[in-house]
């Protein structure tokens, strides 16, 4: 079961949804890229993400409480793509595509657009990135650890 998750969640789309989220926010907190990965990598959570209609009220708790069978497992993923999260964001640094620092800043002029050559999984995954970093951006990074339980 291990290896089919690795080969499914791998670094190659995870480079990708990084470069594609730089492109609409410029820095991005390395605590916060961590948290990136068990929301995007799991398809239902997409599933839900992509269906969700955001209102300026709306809030990752009450996404949380509408689904809450989705982060069941949320800490096991964490921990799980740590790993991989890692060696993507290594690729794209190694590629001087993106530069971490206190943040990560994207360096590329790669423009990473919807389009069917990246695949049914990405062009999902791509509709669902707005509505996650619309949750994510509402709190701290802190913040968001803790709502999500997740152990620092």
């Amino acid at each position: 079961m291990r290896e089919v998750y690795y080969i499914y969640n791998n670094e190659g789309i995870a480079a990708t949804i990084f470069l594609s989220i730089l492109q609409r926010i410029k820095n991005l907190d390395v605590s916060r890229a961590c948290l990136i990965l068990p929301f995007l990598f799991e398809d239902s959570m997409v599933l839900a993400l992509k269906r969700l209609e955001i209102t300026p009220t709306y809030s990752l708790e009450q996404f949380m409480t509408e689904n809450p069978r989705l982060f069941v497992s949320f800490n096991k993923r964490y921990l799980l793509l740590l790993p991989v999260m890692i060696n993507s964001l290594m690729i794209l640094e190694n590629t001087a595509q993106i530069k971490i620092g206190r943040d990560i800043t994207g360096m590329s002029v790669l423009n990473i657009d919807s389009n069917e050559s990246l695949g049914e999984r990405f062009l999902a995954i791509e509709d669902a990135i707005p509505n996650l970093l619309f949750l994510l951006e509402q709190r701290t990074t802190l913040q968001l650890y803790k709502t999500l339980n997740v152990p620092l």
